[in-house]
């Protein structure tokens, strides 16, 4: 049987009670069963499994939205809302186009979209940093690897900050009514949008998209918007780990210091965000089967919470895992997933964090955030910030 928490609650709501909260529950039983019915993995071998076994944990019956949501829109296209076989059919599709090659060839775009939005921001000493740089760099870069015109690039940039508001505890129930009708109108703008790219395409994504064959298969209109929204909405990973990035930085100047100083570190410090702030706390799965998994067998037809942000800090696969460590090698952490669901953007997320956070660090000799005019999200859905306040000493102000 799985343990029972005699003293189970919910997470703190608070950054430092959830760690320790995870911590807690990864120590006393990887795998938990709580009151209410619900299961919880919490450690990093478990969780890995748990995400390898797409079999028994089946994605495909928790994603979709209810059936009134306007989120429905791209619920045919969207891969993090399916299971096989209709996953690998549209992974194989979606792979055709989005190649290492092609991924590659974004590098000058994506180094054009920073320096448009560091241009903005340099003669200011203090910025608001998600709304002025991070925000906007992933959703321009993503837009304009999608073929969107300048008019549309302002609609993704402000569905991209509703979705942040999602996380945002802060979030009333009309900014929530303002999503859904945000989401309403970007869904018809990517039909109508997709319809001229047929009619007339061009060289980027979604032209790729609907040329793309496997097998005789070609996508429809409502997949091809689907996996726009669906790449669109996994930017935010990209966007959160820029946020993480200076949270991490600021909360650890010996490693900033040490960063400034060897720039080759930032591939590893990337990767020391993720896992040190993991951007997504937990995944959702509902078993399809009875499974047996860390010596505890888990029925059909239960909820499953897959806690990324505890298998992160799980010191059997993290030696010294509260410590911020830049130079940390080998890193295999779970902050964009595992198995079937792995992150269809990483190389691009990767690619755009990189760049923006490369040419920040150059760009200033110090940053720091003021904790009192920034807006935190809810650690027990995401870590990160719908809005971080950062005071910058640039060295060349314009």
């Amino acid at each position: 049987m799985a343990t029972r928490a005699a003293t189970w609650t919910d997470p703190p709501a608070d950054e430092a009670g959830v760690v320790a909260w995870l911590r807690e529950m990864c120590d006393s039983g990887s795998i938990r069963h709580d009151p209410n019915g619900d299961w919880h993995i919490f450690g990093y071998a478990d969780v890995l499994d748990a995400l390898s076994n797409h079999a028994a944990f089946s994605n495909a019956v928790v994603g979709p939205p209810p059936e009134d949501s306007p989120m429905n829109l791209y619920r045919t296209g969207n891969l993090s809302w399916m299971d096989p076989p209709r996953h690998r059919q549209l992974r194989a599709l979606v792979n055709r186009v989005f190649t290492p090659r092609y991924v590659a060839g974004l590098e000058p775009m994506v180094i054009a979209t920073v320096e448009e939005f560091l241009d903005k921001i340099r003669s200011a000493d203090r910025i608001a940093y998600v709304e002025e740089y991070a925000a906007p760099v992933v959703s321009t870069v993503i837009a304009r690897m999608v073929g969107i015109p300048p008019g549309g690039t302002r609609l993704f940039r402000q569905w991209s900050k509703d979705l942040m508001a999602l996380a945002d505890p802060e979030t009333t129930n009309d900014g929530l009514q303002t999503v859904f009708t945000n989401t309403q109108v970007i869904g018809l703008y990517l039909r109508e949008f997709i319809q001229k790219r047929r009619r007339d395409p061009r060289d980027d994504l979604t032209s790729g998209l609907i040329a793309a064959e496997v097998d005789g298969e070609r996508l429809d209109d409502a997949e091809i918007a689907g996996l726009i929204a669906h790449l669109l909405a996994t930017g935010q990973a990209a966007t959160l780990t820029l946020v993480n990035a200076v949270i991490c930085l600021d909360q650890h100047p010996a490693a900033t210091a040490r960063l400034r100083s060897d720039p080759t570190l930032l591939g590893t410090t990337v990767e020391e965000v993720m896992r040190f702030r993991n951007q997504t706390t937990r995944l959702t799965r509902r078993t399809v089967e009875d499974v047996s998994i860390g010596g505890h067998v888990i029925p059909a037809g239960q909820s499953v919470s897959i806690w990324l942000a505890a298998a992160n800090r799980d010191p059997r696969a993290f030696p010294d895992p509260d410590t911020f460590d830049i130079e940390r090698a080998p890193n295999p952490h779970l902050a964009l997933g595992h198995g079937i669901h792995y992150c269809l953007g990483t190389s691009l997320a990767r690619m755009e964090i990189g760049i923006a956070l490369d040419r920040l660090l150059r760009e200033t000799r110090h940053f720091s955030v003021d904790y009192a005019t920034s807006r935190l999200l809810d650690p027990r859905q995401m870590f990160g910030a719908n809005e971080i306040s950062l005071r910058v000493d640039w060295l060349d102000p314009r």
